[in-house]
């Protein structure tokens, strides 16, 4: 009887350890490698496992506002990452995007890439933990990131972030911190704040502030994830003489859904199916006039292949 006992307090902690661990960022909880985006997203707990991701979307075309044009993008991002003794998560990060703009005449080339540098400091305790993240960051179009005498201070970034988590009960936990980036478009620091919920143990919710999802373990190979998150970047970017430099700047929001088959223990595939809302840009065209447009909802559609390692 007395082995009966202890081995269900054994059974009773290590569930609450693993509820604990999820929140706290430690385990694969919601093991979903995102897809490309066109931001940066130091704020969300990164997959406490090393591994390589390479990702791909393709945008439908969109257009601006008042008719003046209409554009489509096409993103590429990967993703390297070390975890060590669940502590520390660092390594290289690069995003690439092919924005397309017809009827009108950009002072860029449209070829944008993010290359950025992520690490990630996470102490845990007996119901809490906190997270310091922080991601150096080269952004611009092609013909700056290309040739180091074009790099400018405009071109750099400092992304970082704060968290604290909290285990309130073996089903319940909350997070909160400050943010700094370019996922709402030009750099900003605001709160983040979730609400964590796993009512059955295939079943994840987190409500919050500025990312929204939900998450469904079909099987150990299966898992959906709904997120409704923000999705922006800024790029200094010259035309094609070297001469003339401007920020552009991107800001939308992304509602999708995933689904992650984890086929073997080091590898997971991802397709995803999205759209896009309340995008705005604001760009310098050929003539240094500065516009600031929106445009249309637009569907997309993305895949990743992830190693663990």
């Amino acid at each position: 009887m007395e082995s009966r006992n202890t081995e269900r307090d054994t059974n009773g902690k290590a569930g609450a350890y693993q509820f604990c661990a999820c929140l706290c960022g430690a385990s694969l909880c919601l093991p979903g490698v995102a897809n490309a985006s066109t931001s940066v997203d130091i704020c969300q707990e990164p997959v406490a496992e090393s591994h390589l991701t390479i990702a791909y979307y393709d945008q439908e075309n969109s257009f601006f506002e008042s008719g003046r044009g209409a554009t489509n993008r096409a993103n590429y991002s990967t993703d390297l990452l070390f975890a060590r003794k669940e502590k520390w998560i660092f390594g290289f990060g690069h995003r690439s995007t092919i924005l397309n703009v017809d009827d009108l005449e950009l002072q860029t080339n449209g070829y944008l890439h993010t290359f950025f540098f992520p690490v990630h400091w996470t102490s845990h305790s007996d119901r809490k933990s906190f997270r310091f993240g922080i991601a150096p960051a080269l952004s611009g179009s092609s013909n700056v990131t290309e040739d180091p005498n074009e790099y400018t201070k405009d071109a750099f970034q400092l992304l970082a972030t704060f968290v604290w988590s909290r285990r309130i009960s073996d089903q319940l936990g909350f997070s909160y911190g400050i943010c700094g980036d370019h996922r709402f478009g030009e750099y900003q620091v605001y709160p983040v704040i979730s609400l964590k919920w796993q009512p059955r143990p295939d079943w994840t919710i987190e409500l919050g502030f500025p990312t929204s999802q939900l998450s469904y373990e079909a099987t150990k190979s299966f898992n959906f994830l709904l997120r409704v998150s923000p999705n922006g970047n800024e790029w200094y970017v010259k035309d094609k003489s070297l001469e003339k430099s401007s920020k552009l700047v991107y800001e939308a929001y992304v509602v999708e859904l995933a689904l992650d088959w984890r086929l073997h223990q080091h590898f997971m595939i991802t397709a995803s199916v999205g759209r896009e809302f309340d995008a705005r840009y604001e760009m310098t065209l050929a003539d240094e006039s500065r516009v600031r447009l929106s445009s249309d909802p637009a569907t997309r559609f993305g895949a990743a292949l992830a190693w663990f390692f």
